[in-house]
């Protein structure tokens, strides 16, 4: 993987490709290309930038794939809380630069320990092998429809 492609790329508001990403957009298509596979929403509206329940929403549905570590290293996901109510991340590209992009900059390396007192928590994803749906099927399961009696054979029709 090319890290190189991964700088430069300019902040969009729910990007999730090279040509814009938001902050969640860019970590979601770095792992994704590193075959780690983590949601790229939480299945709820995403109005503006600085949604006041969005720190919340994204702790949450981290914790469902990803394991809350103490130290972050390589592949880890931190997530920040930035001055004016922001909530924002990054992913380790090393054991202490960051991959992140902010709304006026395009996305960057940046040591981590520049952020050392915002940071929120950090995630470690976990590490799956299998298919994308495999991945889906474990956070959204199909949900169970109540078994319907079904009628005696007797009284079932025979195809013809």
């Amino acid at each position: 993987m090319d890290l190189n492609s991964f700088l430069g790329i300019p902040y969009k508001f729910r990007g999730r490709d090279k040509t814009g990403v938001d902050c969640l957009g860019l970590v979601w298509l770095y792992l994704r290309e590193k075959g780690i596979f983590i949601p790229d929403d939480d299945g709820l509206p995403m109005i503006s930038e600085a949604q006041g329940d969005y720190q919340e929403r994204i702790l949450r549905a981290l914790d469902k794939v990803a394991e809350r570590v103490t130290v972050p290293q390589t592949d880890d996901i931190v997530v920040m809380r930035l001055p004016g109510g922001y909530t924002h991340m990054g992913v380790m590209v090393d054991n202490q630069n960051m991959l992140h992009v902010l709304l006026d900059r395009p996305s960057d390396l940046t040591p981590v320990r520049k952020y050392k007192h915002r940071i929120v928590a950090v995630f470690r994803p976990q590490r799956r092998r299998g298919s994308l749906l495999e991945f889906l099927l474990t956070l959204y399961p199909p949900k169970r429809r109540s078994r319907i009696a079904r009628p005696p054979r007797q009284f079932r029709q025979q195809p013809q």
